[in-house]
């Protein structure tokens, strides 16, 4: 069973905010990690707040004292070391040790003013890993040295099942762990604070019918008077962007913290479409409603007049009078999500729709009416 830690009580609530740490180097230390999401916490300790991978990449940068630094411990604006090499290391789960800890065993610098500076991220398309380019240079402008991410993402990516881009607050001086003995009941390590966001907005689409009566998993929804199969075919949400480039930055703040990284997505190429297979409507509560699109990774974007649920819904009608004999009607929808309680879809957020459907609130009435009192017409007068 995978384990997932919590990192500090504060660290958890300041979404927004920088998450100081306060820990003095010791030498000759493996450097580990923790990796957790930002989530509501209800008590510190061991909490399972991470169920999306059990491996993600780091890259790493080393300011050396007597190399990299001046020699009050201030950043040289020429140099620094890549601790893990260029290409990162992964960084996996051991439920031997009860540690997040690299592929290669790295200790933290000795240098009492020495310190690590580290991105940590995690990408799939469902079947391959996707990884940001990431840089790390002195910005003159700013006077501080400066860390970007950039993620481009491809049409064939987005939508697919097992899609998820996931991305780090960036770790900041760090010179050991935040603590190097053990804590929590497992006696777990507590490393270098990975806290991550998901960088795609995830949408879900759910619908369900009204009905006083169920036949479970028939796909039927009935009263008194008669049964309704209800399917939803041809669905989907058009037009949506299927490529785009996520790029952020983040810069030195020039002490021991964990920081957020600011930036934004940009839709390029072609607009698609968000597809689903038909979906055969069986539950009768919103508690229980079915996915139409169930837990699908969607470019953040601005959704617009324009972008549209639709799809096809086939009600068969069998009255109680004539079971042999259903009426069938095959009705378009379309919704716009601008409807739907949002104007755009926003990273690190998931965003549920339901669609509710009372196949007998249409009933059929008649209002029987005289035209007008019987008016007598006397025929002719036959003889036989």
């Amino acid at each position: 069973m995978k384990k997932y830690f919590i990192i500090a009580a504060a660290a958890i609530v300041a979404m927004a905010a920088c998450t100081k740490v306060e820990t003095v180097g010791t030498p000759d230390q493996k450097v580990t990690f923790q990796a957790a999401n930002y989530t509501t916490q209800t008590k510190a300790g061991e909490v399972s707040v991470l169920s999306d991978f059990d491996a993600f990449k780091c890259r790493a940068f080393l300011h050396a004292e007597g190399i990299d630094l001046n020699a009050d411990g201030t950043v040289k604006t020429t140099s620094y070391q890549e601790f893990f090499g260029s290409a990162g290391e992964t960084i996996s789960w051991n439920s031997t040790n009860k540690e997040w800890a690299p592929s290669h065993v790295y200790y933290w610098p000795k240098g009492t003013k020495s310190f690590v500076n580290f991105v940590g991220w995690y990408g799939t398309d469902g079947t391959n890993a996707v990884d940001p380019t990431v840089t790390y240079a002195y910005d003159g402008t700013a006077s501080k040295w400066t860390a970007s991410m950039t993620w481009t993402f491809s049409n064939t990516s987005v939508g697919e099942a097992g899609t998820n881009l996931l991305y780090a607050d960036m770790a900041w001086h760090f010179k050991s762990n935040n603590n190097p003995a053990t804590y929590g009941k497992d006696g777990v390590t507590e490393g270098v604070p990975m806290l991550f966001h998901h960088a795609l907005a995830q949408i879900n689409v759910k619908a369900y019918a009204d009905g006083t009566s169920l036949s479970a998993g028939t796909g039927t929804v009935s009263d008194a008077n008669a049964t309704w199969a209800i399917s939803l075919e041809n669905v989907q949400i058009n037009p949506i962007y299927t490529a785009g480039t996520l790029a952020l930055t983040n810069a030195d703040p020039g002490s021991k913290t964990t920081q957020a990284w600011t930036g934004s997505w940009t839709g390029t190429g072609t607009a698609g479409a968000l597809t689903a297979s038909d979906y055969l409507v069986d539950d009768i509560t919103k508690a229980n409603a079915g996915d139409l699109i169930a837990a699908t990774c969607v470019l953040p974007q601005t959704l617009g007049a324009t972008v549209k649920l639709t799809f096809d819904m086939r009600i068969t009608t069998t009255y109680n009078t004539n079971p042999t004999n259903p009426n069938v009607e095959l009705i378009p929808v379309e919704i716009t999500l601008n409807d739907m309680g949002t104007s755009a879809w926003a990273l690190n957020t998931k965003y549920t729709y339901y669609i509710k459907i009372i196949p007998s609130q249409n009933k059929v009435l008649f209002d029987p009416a005289l035209e007008a009192e019987w008016i007598e017409v006397e025929g002719t007068e036959q003889t036989i």
